[in-house]
This record gives C-alpha cells, sequence and structure tokens, in this order.
C-alpha cells in the first residue's frame, strides 16, 4: 500500500487563483477581528487562535497556466 503525507488543516481553499487567494487573506483577517472583538469582551464566543488554512493547486507553482480535461471532435 502506498503511504501518503496527511496534513491536518481546518479549512482548504482547492486552486491558488487569485479570487482563492484574496479568500484565505480575508478569512485570516476576519478570524484576526473575531479574536480581536472577544479578548476585548466586546463578543461572546470561542477565540478561533491560528486555524490551520491550506490552498492547494495543482500547477507546478501559483499562478501557473495549467490546461486540462478533454477535447471531443
Amino acid at each position: 500500500m502506498i503511504e501518503r503525507e496527511k496534513l491536518e488543516m481546518d479549512v482548504v481553499f482547492v486552486g491558488a487563483g487569485p479570487a482563492n487567494l484574496a479568500a484565505a487573506l480575508h478569512l485570516k483577517n476576519l478570524i484576526k477581528e473575531h479574536d480581536e472583538l472577544i479578548e476585548r469582551g466586546r463578543k461572546k464566543g470561542k477565540p478561533l487562535g491560528d486555524l490551520e488554512i491550506g490552498i492547494i493547486e495543482k500547477g507546478a507553482n501559483v499562478g501557473a497556466h495549467i490546461l486540462s480535461g478533454a477535447v471531443v471532435d
């Protein structure tokens, strides 16, 4: 059996295009704001802390152009 590497993540974005990169950054900022409001007593709930946020991309690097799929005549 092939042994595969496993990474525990709380949130995973599939694809490293501009929209997902912006969404991951926005999520990080929202988590920071959420935790700061709880710390100051201005919001109830549990702090989220450092969530593991992953972005997976099938390209060799972020921003790579990939053509995949099938062409049918």
